[in-house]
């Protein structure tokens, strides 16, 4: 090398030094007159909350990432710290206030933020979309398919199902292996949404140790999807994998991916082919999206094929935790345990005969333990975005246009003033007379549910089932669900809870859905029927 290389070479570095010297004097500056703007000079900034979450979405990101799924957990810290509402982010705002569940979450002008939602892949189906006028439309399509008339129309294709379940459970009698109770749930919610909505039937019941590879990868996409939300390109990089190299890193990352592609086909079919319906054993739901009533219109085909996959999805992951989170608590209740037996026996002394929908209905105490399963699981953890257009008054509390607000349902389940001792489980405070502080819920959070007995519920009105769900399943089908299944279960099962304890279920992961590190485990001592 000569002196001439070497001087070009020297040149060439220091032209990189002052490069980087002038990108670094630009930025640093520029990153500390973003703080100072957002410490003092936003709109934001006279709300309270530690200054690093006001300073940058880092903090977030940090609890939501790094320490996997403890945004939640460190927002009822920050609360217990700063008062109602806490600034979460340089643009955000949480609550906890009940007052402001109905003010983020019934207001119509209020959107969701596409951040958020895109990660879905289902901005055209009714939970993915950022479109307030297009979800109302397509929840109007989907109403009277689960509406209260349609599930007691498929009522024997939920009790078939279940019977499937039921014989599956007697051949682990005697079993010293501890079944996974999610997974065991996970298979039946997803056999029941299929049957129900596609007469589809993928026999996930009956496989090996109820590790259905596409329930596993769809529970397991909670932790991913949140990890995308934070770092889109993580999604991007992910689906210009080649499949041969997922399946080799993941047998089952792929599982949901394949599912999708085997309902988009069934899509595709019926689509080239419409009369293929007619060999459906049932209504499905392609016969009502495909044949809407005068004034709606059709879905596209795009929209048919992510409206599925977010129903199968909807529909398999909170009715399943709110059944284990029922058998857990009831097992270990030895009070409870003997009630809701005592009662179910008596309803229904002969378990060969079958019991109806609407019998188990009006059970009082199932009912009760339904109700208090659904607040200790408590469906959607995630705190869900909404963006306020213009300056609101949210829970007394005047938001700036353009915050983005949140609030999550724990704030509500676990709130004391509503749920006296509410880390307790205690079915009664459903049916107890004079419980008039459940009354004090909002309207969005209680609302009369279809075929729940009222006579005795507190002001007449229960949990409202839609807040539980990520898409506008209705709560005709997931109550349906619920009291056949634990109405089944504990009538003709006798499970024995082995190896979990209550503080495996408090400690969670919180993304959109919950994830126990360690979930509820039992052993099948008997089958009755």
């Amino acid at each position: 090398m000569n002196f001439i290389e070497i001087d070009s070479l020297l040149l060439l570095e220091n032209k990189l030094s002052l490069s980087l010297a002038c990108v670094l004097g630009l930025a640093i500056p520029w990153a500390v007159a973003i703080t100072l703007y957002r410490l003092y000079l936003h709109p934001l900034s006279a709300f309270p909350g530690p200054a690093l979450a006001g300073a940058t979405g880092w903090y977030e990101t940090y609890y939501e990432v790094y320490k996997r799924g403890k945004m939640v957990e460190k927002l009822e810290a920050l609360h217990k710290r700063y008062g109602p509402v806490v600034r979460m982010g340089p643009n955000k705002l949480h609550f906890s206030d009940v007052a402001a569940y109905d003010a983020i979450y019934t207001n119509r002008d209020f959107r969701k933020t596409s951040q958020f939602y895109d990660v879905f892949l289902a901005s055209e189906a009714s939970f993915g979309t950022v479109d307030n006028k297009f979800a109302k439309a397509r929840r109007d399509l989907l109403r009277s398919f689960f509406s209260r008339k349609g599930v007691l129309k498929l009522e024997n294709v939920i009790q078939d199902t279940i019977d499937r379940l039921i014989i599956s459970l007697a051949n682990k009698v005697g079993s010293p292996k501890p079944l996974d109770l999610h997974r065991v749930f996970s298979c039946i919610t997803m056999e029941v949404i299929s049957a129900y909505c596609f007469a589809k039937h993928y026999d996930a019941i009956n496989y090996p140790d109820y590790a259905y590879p596409v329930a596993l990868a769809l529970h397991m996409s909670n932790r991913m999807g949140c990890v995308a939300q934070h770092f889109p390109i993580v999604l991007d990089a992910l689906f210009s994998l080649p499949d041969w190299l997922v399946r080799f890193v993941s047998p089952d990352a792929l599982a949901f991916p394949d599912f999708r592609r085997t309902l988009d086909d069934h899509i595709e079919k019926i689509l080239k082919d419409p009369t293929t319906l007619e060999q459906a054993e049932h209504d499905t739901i392609f016969h009502h999206m495909l044949n809407p009533k005068s004034g709606q219109e059709v879905p596209s085909e795009k929209s048919l094929k992510q409206e599925a996959a977010v129903l199968i999805a909807a529909g398999t992951e909170t009715t399943a935790n709110a059944c284990a989170h029922a058998v857990f608590h009831v097992l270990t209740n030895p009070h409870v345990k003997e009630r809701l037996k005592k009662e179910l026996v008596e309803a229904w002394p002969d378990v060969e005969a079958p019991i109806s929908l609407e019998r188990l209905e009006k059970l009082p105490y199932l009912s009760a333990v339904a109700h208090e399963a659904l607040r200790f699981s408590h469906g959607v953890t995630a705190v869900l975005p909404r963006a306020v257009p213009e300056a609101t008054e949210i829970a007394g509390v005047v938001v700036p246009k353009g915050t983005i607000v949140h609030m999550g349902a724990t704030f509500v389940h676990r709130n004391a003033d509503i749920f006296p001792d509410p880390l307790t489980f205690r079915p009664e405070r459903w049916i107890e007379k004079g419980s008039s502080d459940l009354g004090e819920l909002p309207s969005s959070v209680l609302q009369g549910s279809e075929g729940v007995p009222r006579r005795q519920v507190c002001d007449q009105r229960s949990l409202h089932m839609p807040r539980f769900v990520l898409t506008p399943t209705p709560d005709s089908l997931a109550w349906a669900e619920i009291f056949l299944i634990l109405g089944n279960v504990f009538r003709k099962v006798d499970l024995e809870i082995v190896d979990t304890t209550l503080q495996d279920l408090s400690d969670f992961e919180a993304y959109v859905l919950p994830i126990q590190q360690i979930p509820v485990k039992a052993c099948v001592k008997r089958v009755e029927g």
